[in-house]
């Protein structure tokens, strides 16, 4: 078993910081910086940043507003604690799904183009996710089960939040993942944008499927990983919530990768139709 003797807190005299605040922080600067970098060559950087900075804002709201949704019961009966987010608690399914809309919504009002812009900003996505599961891995947050093969841990520190185990590190396994997933996309993206007109990679991805291909595979990834996590009790399926969010994203992913083929080939049709 790995000892991990991490305290939650940065402690400056009086002050207190989390590193998870922390990481937070530097995963959506890397998250923001990424993509605009990548996408610079065909957006201005005043919509690059646009949406990015909506993105983020959106994210915040809708891990907010996911967290709160879950804790309906507690939050119903204290109202005012719904704005006190410096105070914890956001779900990371709802800054992924809160961020993609607010960035969909700014480029579509920018008349960026929507689907290439999607494939890059992915990759910032999952970047800034992998970043602040940092904070998640320091602090001990979320508990896991028993480990016997694997990544097995145990916290140490008299103020950790974690478990003494041996537990899973299954906020690892997933930031590990993650970052396999933002280099499978910048991969491909890098590939295929540098490809010629017509070449096969292009006929193989049209626009969106890179964006689309990243949310299915999180969400199996979530979906998988979370099994080793102890959360909430099961709701459905006897799938806990994120799982459930997960298994969502990707039958909403598959629906949307099937439509993007299938209105490829459609327009592929129509253009070698005889006139």
């Amino acid at each position: 078993m790995i000892e991990l003797p991490f305290d939650p807190n940065i402690h400056l005299g009086p002050l207190a910081v989390s590193w998870h605040g922390i990481f937070t922080a530097v995963g959506i600067f890397f998250g923001v910086a990424l993509p605009v970098r990548i996408v610079r060559s065909r957006v201005t950087e005043d919509d690059a940043y646009a949406i990015a900075t909506w993105g983020v804002v959106g994210g915040i709201i809708g891990a907010r507003l996911l967290h709160v949704l879950d804790r309906f019961d507690y939050y119903s009966r204290e109202p005012l604690q719904i704005l006190a987010i410096w105070t914890g608690g956001i779900a990371v399914w709802g800054a992924v799904i809160g961020g993609a809309l607010a960035g969909y919504l700014v480029a579509l009002r920018r008349h960026v183009p929507i689907g290439w812009t999607a494939d890059a900003a992915v990759s910032g996505l999952g970047l800034g996710l992998a970043i602040g599961r940092i904070g998640d891995i320091i602090n001990g947050e979320h508990h896991a089960t028993e480990c016997q093969v694997g990544i097995c841990v145990g916290y140490t520190h008299l103020e950790t939040l974690g478990q003494p185990g041996p537990v899973h590190l299954a906020v690892a396994y997933e930031m590990v993942y993650v970052l396999l997933t933002v280099a499978l996309v910048l991969w491909l993206f890098r590939r295929r944008d540098a490809s010629p007109d017509g070449s096969s990679i292009r006929r193989a991805l049209p626009l969106g499927t890179i964006f689309w291909g990243w949310a299915f595979l999180y969400g199996l990834g979530r979906l998988a990983i979370s099994s080793l996590r102890i959360a909430d009790p099961t709701s459905f399926l006897g799938l806990r919530q994120d799982q459930l969010v997960g298994l969502g994203a990707m039958l909403v992913a598959v629906a949307m990768l099937l439509f993007l083929y299938t209105r490829r080939r459609t327009g592929v049709a129509a253009s070698v139709a005889p006139a």
